[in-house]
């Protein structure tokens, strides 16, 4: 009997579960189609504790993207690097510098004292280099410029929750787009590197570091747009993102519109 009756509670919730499954099909059919999209960002990699320099990635994506019946999406796009340097803490102590190198070389105050002593010394450090008599420095940079980088991606369109203006938790359809690991080239060869470059007195350093995707975790809410068209929009601000605490403060956004709905719905 126990046997009898687990085996009718089974079926029936497998029966509910697949009724369920089929009325989500059903409503995610009206996201199915194409889709188009726009996304940008910033993040502090890193910032001087004595606001010297602050460094800041910038990106500018645009992409297009299908949606299936089923909610699921395959898409591609590009996406534009660029790096951002605020130099300002910098250019005042190497404008402080220089001055006092300037200071140092007055022969009515020359050397003598603690002061003169100092700025000679600083004079000696800043200019290692033979034949540099100031410091000259360009702080890190992209080598390339701007550089731009094509990129495949998935995602998914699900029933879920989010909190509204209040706070509080609302019933909404969501676009998932998964992070982007791979990128290639304009021509397809693969290339997931960005190159930095920096110069102190003449010689120039270079650093690797890795592209990053246009898409962080988190959702986009989907909303009625104009007609019979549906807008998703994907808003994220924080810091030390994915735990890491040399990045500070960021900010991601994307907004996706349905174009052409399946079958001209």
């Amino acid at each position: 009997m126990v046997l009898v009756f687990f085996a009718l509670s089974l079926a029936a919730s497998l029966h509910f579960a697949r009724e369920n499954d089929a009325k989500e099909a059903g409503e995610l059919a009206r996201f199915a189609g194409n889709w188009t999209g726009h996304g940008a960002g910033e993040e502090v990699r890193f910032r001087d504790k004595n606001g010297l320099l602050v460094l800041t990635v910038k990106h500018k994506a645009e992409f297009v993207f299908h949606v299936d019946a089923n909610g699921r999406i395959e898409g591609e796009g590009s996406i534009e690097y660029d790096l951002e340097k605020n130099t300002s803490g910098l250019d005042d102590l190497v404008a402080g510098v220089h001055a006092l190198m300037g200071l140092a070389q007055v022969p009515e105050i020359g050397v003598k004292g603690g002061f003169g002593e100092a700025a000679k010394k600083v004079g000696e450090q800043a200019t290692d280099v033979k034949g540099v008599t100031k410091i000259q420095y360009d702080a890190p940079h992209l080598k390339n410029g701007p550089e731009v980088r094509h990129f495949k991606f998935t995602g998914t369109v699900r029933r879920g929750s989010h909190k509204n203006s209040e706070g509080k938790d609302v019933d909404a359809f969501l676009i998932t787009l998964d992070e982007v690991l791979n990128f290639t080239l304009m021509g397809g060869t693969p290339d997931n590197t960005l190159v930095a470059e920096y110069e102190v007195n003449k010689v120039k350093t270079e650093a690797n570091f890795p592209c990053w995707s246009p898409f962080i975790e988190g959702a986009g809410v989907i909303r009625q747009g104009p007609g019979s068209i549906h807008v998703a929009e994907f808003q994220q601000q924080g810091s030390h993102r994915k735990g890491k605490r040399a990045w500070e403060e960021y900010g991601y956004v994307w907004l996706a519109r349905q174009v052409a709905p399946e079958g001209g719905k």
